[in-house]
C-alpha cells in the first residue's frame, strides 16, 4: 500500500481518503472497477475530514476549508487563497449539531 494513503474517515456508504494533497471518495458498495471521484486537492495535504450525518456533503480540513455536495451542487472553499490562508485541523460533527453545522480548530499565523 502507498504510504501516503491516508483515510479521513468512513462510514456506512463511503470512505474519504486522500493519497498526499488529493482526496478522493468512494462508494464503498461499488466494485472496483468503478472510478473513485476526486473531491479536493488540498495545499500541504489534509489534515482531517468528514462525511456528513446524512450522506450529503463532504468537508475536509487543512489548508482552509473544502465543502464538497454529494449531490452534485457546486462545492466551495474557505481560508485558501493566497492572501487568506488559515491553517485547520480536527474537523468533526457533534450530534448536538443540526447537520449543517461542523466543528474544526483552526490557525492563523497573522
Amino acid at each position: 500500500m502507498n504510504s501516503a494513503f491516508r483515510i479521513l474517515y468512513e462510514c456506512d456508504q463511503y470512505r474519504l481518503y486522500s493519497i498526499y494533497e488529493n482526496v478522493y471518495l468512494k462508494n464503498i458498495h461499488r466494485s472496483e472497477s468503478d472510478n473513485d471521484i476526486i473531491v479536493a486537492s488540498v495545499y500541504g495535504d489534509p489534515d482531517s475530514g468528514l462525511i456528513s450525518f446524512g450522506n450529503d456533503y463532504v468537508a475536509i480540513a487543512g489548508c482552509g476549508i473544502t465543502i464538497h455536495f454529494l449531490n452534485g451542487d457546486e462545492g466551495y472553499e474557505i481560508g485558501t487563497e493566497a492572501d487568506n490562508v488559515f491553517w485547520t485541523e480536527g474537523i468533526y460533527q457533534s450530534g448536538e449539531d443540526d447537520f449543517k453545522y461542523v466543528r474544526f480548530t483552526a490557525y492563523t499565523d497573522v
